[in-house]
């Protein structure tokens, strides 16, 4: 991850501008003054830098959360603030194309709204890319999203799109589980999860378990199927177990089967005479329709309870959770809340900034799951004045 040490800094006056990066205040944490976040902002996007000081030397990096893409937009940031620093170490050489290829296909999840639900097939943790690329190359008329969390996947798939000239194929960078919750109902004809991390000694990190193929049998046409591949026979095994649980199931399952595309992934295990585990699981009928909408807004908050809500730390109830992990404040009076919530499987990270008239989600809103929704409600409640 790009990044700088530095012995000493000095930003000067605040905001400034360096060509197409603009530099525009600096927030000090509320628990620990040594660490700080610099907002930066390149063409209209906004995004964070942290500062921690250290004994020896000062370190920049990117704030997660909020990490823009490509990565060399974050390499460019800090080069910028590099020159107001006396560096010790960095690894800011210059970029590569991968890392400056912005596209047009990498959607943030409330983007995904936008697509064509007619045809759409999803694939969750497509690592290299190769079975997904492949598939967008034959169907031309058939849109693909995406899933996957590990950014240099991404970026290779985003340059192959680009390469191959694609249009029918998206990356989104989330949780499937999450996405899957508030995808309309009937939208997905194929849901493929090929070769996932089988997690056998930690089973609740899984994809699969009895609450997403729920969400899984809602999302699927009627005789859509999710397809689950795996050299793991165990998490083949448990798989077929939940699926079979269901008061009404039909399922296809498979050992040593010819795939039309072969990933990454399965080519190692063949080579390695591993045997590979196929399970189908189809949706049987046609379901509701199933929306959420809610309204993520701060109609009133009190400053005075921001002062004291670091001390907060993490409140648990029964189906969600709200984690007030960091509060930043500016000497201007501007308050930032770094937030984990949501649902205990599959947690929310997001940033909330508090000015002087308006409190908004840094980035968009949350997505509206009923987990979400629940934990907005208990940060409301704790942002009254008591």
């Amino acid at each position: 991850m790009p990044h700088f040490l530095a012995q000493y800094e000095e930003l000067g006056k605040l905001p400034f501008t360096d060509e197409v990066y603009k530099v525009l205040y600096e927030a000090v944490s509320i628990r620990n003054p040594n660490e700080s976040l610099i907002c930066m902002d390149y063409e209209e996007d906004e995004f964070f830098i942290r500062k921690i000081k250290k004994p020896q030397a000062i370190l920049f990096k990117a704030e997660k959360i909020s990490k823009p893409s490509p990565i060399g937009i974050l390499k460019g940031a800090l080069r910028v603030l590099a020159k107001k620093s006396t560096l010790i170490s960095h690894n800011l050489n210059n970029d590569s194309i991968k890392q400056t290829l912005k596209s047009n296909f990498f959607l943030k999840p409330q983007e995904v709204f936008r697509l064509d639900f007619s045809k759409l097939c999803i694939e969750i943790g497509f690592g290299s890319g190769r079975h997904l690329l492949k598939l967008a190359q034959e169907n031309p008329h058939q849109t693909y999203i995406g899933m996957e969390i590990h950014t240099p996947s991404i970026q290779q798939v985003l340059r192959q799109i680009d390469l191959l000239g694609l249009k029918n194929l998206y990356i989104v960078c989330m949780d499937a589980r999450v996405l899957l919750e508030i995808l309309p109902s009937n939208s997905c004809e194929i849901i493929y999860v090929h070769f996932p991390v089988p997690w056998n000694k930690k089973p609740h990190r899984r994809v699969i378990s009895h609450k997403f193929l729920a969400q899984v049998d809602r999302v699927l046409k009627k005789d859509g199927f999710l397809e689950l591949r795996t050299d793991d026979e165990q998490y083949f095994r448990d798989s077929l177990e939940i699926a079979m649980k269901a008061n009404n199931t039909r399922a296809e399952i498979g050992k040593n089967l010819s795939s039309e595309v072969i990933s990454k992934y399965e080519a190692r295990w063949q080579r390695a005479q591993k045997d590979i585990f196929d399970l189908r699981i189809f949706s049987l009928k046609q379901s509701e329709d199933k929306k959420i909408e809610y309204d993520f807004s701060f109609s009133s908050f009190s400053f005075n309870a921001l002062e004291k809500i670091h001390q907060v730390g993490k409140i648990i109830k029964t189906d969600f959770f709200l984690h007030i992990c960091e509060v930043f404040r500016t000497d201007d009076g501007k308050f930032i809340l770094i937030l984990s919530f949501g649902d205990f499987s599959w947690p929310v990270n997001k940033i909330v900034i508090f000015e002087k008239k308006r409190a908004y989600y840094f980035g968009g809103h949350p997505l509206s799951t009923e987990a979400n929704i629940n934990s907005h409600l208990e940060l409301l409640n704790l942002l009254m004045e008591k």
